[in-house]
């Protein structure tokens, strides 16, 4: 994929939707738009392989039902060759199944979007299926933000706090390895390093 669009109102969430693709689809062309007359202007001009879409869109009732699929037919008809994936915050399994009849190809709950997620979902489209990522009941850990790690250090640390009991740290390590598409042996290396670096501030959270 070499050119994609943002399609969502909320700026912070727009940014980092598109800091996202840019970080997994290093050669891509990534435009945003912050509402529906403008996504369509820029689907006018332009061909994108890829548009991610939040219905609930300014001009339009977000708990309309009727109004968040008149969005999302509105953009798959300005782009029809392209891979549709929908972004909201209010997901609901029928608007899944309505969004799939028009043409999307994932439906993705803003809930529980963690980095590196995105990747396994185009993954998922590129084999042909449909991505569905509704929300959980709750979260189980809390969003901590060390300042000394790097990226990949946070990411490694908060995949091994988000572990399921019972999860091996072999598992984590095999995971982290295909998602950022190196090997098990730098994924622990590099939990190795975050975690002497948290030892240094103090006590270890929970879970590592």
């Amino acid at each position: 994929m070499h050119r994609a669009l943002v399609v969502e109102d909320q700026d912070l969430m727009r940014l980092a939707l598109m800091a996202e693709l840019r970080t997994c689809l290093r050669d891509c062309y990534v435009a945003g738009a912050q509402a529906l007359p403008v996504a369509c202007q820029l689907l006018e001009e332009d061909q994108f392989d890829l548009v991610i879409t939040d219905p609930g869109l300014p001009g339009f009732d977000p708990t309309s039902p009727e109004d968040r699929l008149h969005v999302i037919e509105t953009i798959v008809g300005a782009a029809p060759n392209s891979a549709h994936i929908v972004v909201t915050g209010s997901d609901d399994e029928d608007e899944a199944r309505a969004c799939r009849l028009l043409g999307v190809q994932g439906y993705v709950c803003k809930t529980g979007l963690s980095q590196g997620e995105l990747p396994l979902v185009l993954e998922q489209i590129d084999r042909g299926e449909f991505s569905l990522r509704l929300s959980k009941p709750h979260t189980p850990n809390p969003d901590l933000r060390f300042p000394t790690l790097t990226p990949r250090e946070h990411e490694i640390i908060a995949m091994m706090m988000r572990r399921e009991p019972g999860t091996k740290r072999r598992e984590v390590f095999d995971e982290m390895a295909n998602q950022l598409g190196i090997n098990a042996a730098s994924s622990e290396k590099y939990y190795k390093q975050a975690r002497a670096k948290l030892l240094k501030l103090g006590r270890l959270p929970k879970g590592l």
